[in-house]
């Protein structure tokens, strides 16, 4: 089940703006919907409905989330083995491998190079094949 919009929805565009799956669509001023068969649950787009018109997978009211209190990625560079699925993967464009610290150096790993960019999808925490990122 996916998340839904209730009819609480102004039409602002925020959640369509920020859907890393281009899952909710609508007209500006107009009630917006969301594609169950495109929804990844990530709850993006509550984080930024300040009209809180939108229920999670689960059918509850979910809550306006101020920027600055966002969850964003915390990599573990130990357990990060830097296969860049979740540079890959982050809509956001917010991730980067390291560079090697030291010539001929094999060790990378992900980094959040550009926080104010993160949507706060999660994407790249459940993208990463080694648990290597939690959303925090």
């Amino acid at each position: 089940m996916s998340h839904k919009i209730t009819d609480k929805c102004k039409g602002c565009d925020d959640c369509a703006e920020i859907c890393p799956v281009r899952a909710i669509t609508g007209e500006m001023k107009e009630m917006h919907e969301i594609d169950p068969n495109r929804c990844i649950d990530c709850g993006a787009c509550c984080n930024v409905c300040e009209y809180e018109s939108i229920r999670d997978q689960f059918d509850r009211p979910t809550k306006y989330t101020p920027k600055e209190n966002w969850k964003k990625p915390v990599i573990d560079a130990k357990l990060c083995n830097g296969c860049s699925l979740c540079v890959e993967d982050c809509p956001a464009y917010a991730l980067e491998i390291t560079p090697p610290e030291q010539p001929g150096d094999v060790h990378h790993s992900s980094v959040l190079a550009r926080p104010d960019d993160c949507n706060a999808c999660g994407m790249c925490e459940r993208r990463c094949p080694v648990g290597a990122i939690s959303m925090k």
